[in-house]
């Protein structure tokens, strides 16, 4: 192989031989910088033997049969063809950038007296390298340089060239690029589409993908072409003109982040609450992410933004995706005065407030202390019509709020429909992250409902929604991976989900949160740790959202029904006696003991929560009671309960017949309870109920029927192999009931006049036991007695 030319001055045969070749008798090498253009007339002068003419004037025809060669210095503003060229009399070559105009050219070309060479004929290609290289190292450096001359006479070269490169591109190649071209180039550096009709006016940056997407040419540029970029955009940002002309190029091409933040950084704050109402106000967070919208709402002054409607509602939704409701609420005062927070003014039939204010200020009453009530629901109701059929993002975010209050009062089935009509408006606005906000609520309610099978499907099109959203969300996916927790803690493993709280907990607890979903937190998680660690670390979770949680009512009581459920669940049942006494309501141990129907006709979320933990406690310590059995049954009837909560009724109602020795209601009982739980494939009611399934399941003919059956023998093995039934002592030393409450009671510290009390007894009585107790589990002393219990795992 002959010896290598320099890169720089590679000879170009076959294009030149391809100019030489036209007839036509104008040949145009119209290129940006760094083409090389004036090396290829170079080229072709030593070829032809003739000398470049260089200036603003055209040279005039020579000798007939001679080519003329002119090059047109960057920035001139040449003078008009000679008419012979036009008529075809003579020919000349001529260089010139894409910018610089050429008088008369167009007649030329009307005429079809002229050829051009543009970028991509400039481009070296495979074989021209090859012809002069190896090659592996020709393969190398088309692969590096796309074939663009500046690139591969630049090739080898070392990294502290880079500046220069960079300086180029910002001196000569960029400047020509009008405010429109920057921004298309900003998109393609950025990796988002370029529609392929850009492709010409990108050139030399961009190229094909496979799909015919452009995509930038030359990776090897990416760095020194962002940095050339930046710095020429931030030239024109300072001219004002120039600023408003980008940033309706980004809205033109629908980057309404990056028009909203130019005209912020210019000044024109007018513009950029005009676009970002176009991009439909406070919804941009779920058309472009937090970090947009963040970004978007922090370039607005504050008095600017205190006198916009818009901006101020998005700087409270902002507050409240952040848990503060406090600021949101603060935010409102300031724009709209104190009657803003005052629902029954917002909501009057004659309020003054506007439609999207009302629509906001619903959204809202989720994250507050609100009571709804139905005469405050048909309020709200009013509302709806003053939304047009059309605007979908209102009647969707209309029908998404009503939703959450509909299943705080476990209306379910009035919030699976209400969920279909949200679902369909925001499908119709096409928004996948609000329609992902729907398929949580529904994978929500079918938890409540036990349904872990469909449960996991909604959470399936949830991933396809958030999948389709345009942006990433941290807080969202985090929500999706909790709820994937509790459908495997729902169908019998737990550890996904502690492995979650004990990760992620911080995070997840001051974000967004919905009421519905900290209560299944609260739930699931406590159980959790209950079961995989100990009491202790339950309770220390509890206490956890108890801080995050300290200035909302609502939270606190279900911290405090959840702390009580845990203690029963680690047999400590005479501490839990004592806080759920100390618990402010009607809702008590006399007012359970006589209420017969009013269990029916429980509604509220919390006091239905408290009366089944007060059943729960009375089935432990009275189950032989002849009421219990009508409580319960009460209870069964009541509407509002979830079916994870009639699940727990009904192991209370056949733990209930078991003790008064009627084992066949007992029996009938628990066999609907598994078939149900099997049909549901939801294991973890169950097992939060192993206090009382273990002596249930245990019982030589209740569970050998249990065995018979079919459909319910898979959920039993995956029970016993979760550890149920629950450890119980040596059958060598067995405690009676009454045995066994009095050692759990020690186990709390209580006193022997104590235990005498509580269980109407006398001290006598007490002691006599509490010699079984000792002489059965081989124990000389109250202490020896407690670290007996604790290693047979009778407390934790």
């Amino acid at each position: 192989m002959p010896a290598v030319p320099a890169l720089s001055t590679l000879p170009r045969d076959a294009l030149i031989a391809r100019v030489l070749a036209s007839s036509a008798p104008v040949i145009v090498i119209e290129a940006s910088a760094g083409m090389g253009k004036s090396m290829l007339l170079r080229q072709i002068a030593r070829r032809l033997g003739q000398p470049i003419h260089i200036g603003e004037t055209a040279p005039g025809l020579s000798e007939p049969g001679t080519i003329i060669l002119w090059d047109i210095p960057p920035g001139s503003r040449p003078a008009a063809l000679p008419e012979p060229f036009l008529l075809g009399d003579g020919r000349i070559i001529l260089a010139k950038r894409p910018e610089t105009e050429l008088p008369s050219l167009v007649r030329a070309r009307a005429y079809g007296h002229s050829s051009v060479l543009a970028t991509q004929d400039l481009l070296f290609t495979s074989d021209e390298l090859t012809a002069h290289f190896e090659p592996d190292e020709a393969e190398k450096i088309m692969r590096e340089t796309g074939g663009w001359p500046l690139l591969v006479s630049r090739w080898r070269r070392s990294p502290e060239d880079e500046p220069a490169t960079e300086l180029f591109l910002a001196l000569e190649l960029l400047p020509a690029l009008d405010a429109s071209a920057l921004v298309e180039l900003h998109a393609l550096l950025n990796g988002t589409p370029v529609h392929p009709r850009h492709l010409e006016r990108l050139s030399p940056f961009a190229g094909r993908s496979g799909g015919g997407q452009p995509q930038l040419a030359v990776e090897a540029i990416r760095q020194p072409l962002s940095g050339a970029l930046r710095s020429v955009m931030s030239k024109r940002l300072d001219i004002p003109a120039e600023a408003k002309a980008i940033g309706e190029a980004y809205a033109a091409r629908g980057d309404m982040t990056e028009a909203i933040i130019t005209f912020q950084r210019a000044g024109f704050f007018d513009q950029a609450l005009r676009i970002f109402t176009a991009a439909r106000g406070e919804f941009f967070l779920y058309l472009h992410g937090p970090a947009a919208f963040d970004e978007v709402l922090a370039g607005f002054p504050h008095p600017f933004a205190m006198h916009s409607e818009i901006i101020v509602l998005s700087l409270a939704l902002q507050a409240l995706k952040r848990g503060d409701i406090s600021l949101a609420r603060r935010l409102l005062t300031e724009r709209f005065g104190d009657s803003a927070n005052e629902l029954s003014v917002v909501f009057s039939p004659r309020s003054a407030f506007s439609r999207e204010f009302r629509a906001f200020r619903l959204l809202m009453m989720i994250y507050e202390d609100v009571h709804f009530t139905d005469d405050l629901l048909e309020l709200v109701f009013a509302l709806l019509p003053e939304f047009p059929a059309e605007a979908h993002l209102l009647r969707g975010s209309f029908y998404n709020c009503v939703l959450e209050f509909y299943m705080r009062r476990r209306r379910l089935a009035e919030a699976e429909e209400i969920a279909l009509h949200a679902r369909y408006h925001y499908e119709q606005a096409r928004v996948p992250m609000l329609t992902f906000y729907i398929s949580l609520h529904q994978v929500i309610m079918r938890l409540m409902m036990g349904d872990a099978l469909n449960a996991r499907k909604y959470a399936a099109d949830a991933d396809r929604c958030l999948t389709r959203a345009a942006f990433e969300s941290a807080n969202d996916s985090r929500l999706l991976r909790l709820l994937h927790a509790c459908i495997d803690y729902e169908g019998g493993r737990p550890e996904p989900l502690t492995q979650f709280l004990s990760l992620e907990l911080d995070e997840f607890a001051h974000g967004e949160i919905w009421p519905s979903l900290i209560e299944f937190a609260l739930q699931y998680g406590s159980q959790a740790f209950s079961e995989h660690f100990s009491t202790m670390a339950a309770l220390a979770f509890l206490d956890r959202w108890r801080i995050y949680q300290i200035r909302n009512r609502q939270y606190r009581m279900l911290i405090e029904i959840r702390e009580i459920a845990i203690l029963q669940n680690g047999n400590r049942w005479q501490e839990a006696a004592e806080r759920l006494g100390a618990i402010p309501s009607r809702i008590n141990r006399a007012w359970m003991l006589s209420a017969g129907e009013e269990l029916v006709r429980l509604a509220d979320r919390d006091e239905i929560s408290l009366a089944l933990i007060w059943l729960r406690h009375l089935v432990y310590e009275m189950p032989t009671k002849a009421e219990l059995e009508d409580l319960l049954g009460a209870m069964l009837v009541n509407l509002h309960l979830t079916e994870r909560q009639r699940i727990a009724v009904e192991i209370w109602l056949a733990y209930a017949c078991k003790r008064q020795r009627n084992l066949s209601k007992a029996q009938t009982q628990l066999q609907k309870t598994f078939e149900k739980a099997a049909r549901l494939g939801s294991l973890a009611p169950l097992t939060e109920e192993r206090i009382f399934l273990a002596e249930l399941i245990e019982h030589r003919r209740i569970g050998e029927l249990l065995d018979a059956a079919s459909s319910i023998r898979p959920v039993l093995r995956r029970l016993r192999e979760s550890a149920l039934p629950a450890v119980s002592l040596p059958t060598s030393h067995p405690l009676s009931r009454r045995e066994t409450r009095i050692l759990m009671m020690i186990c709390e510290g209580a006193a022997n006049k104590f235990i005498a009390k509580a269980l109407g007894l006398s001290e006598a009585t007490v002691k006599f036991h509490l010699g079984n107790v000792y002489r059965k589990l081989g124990c000389r002393k109250r202490r020896e007695a407690i670290d007996a219990a604790r290693a047979l795992g009778m407390v934790k």
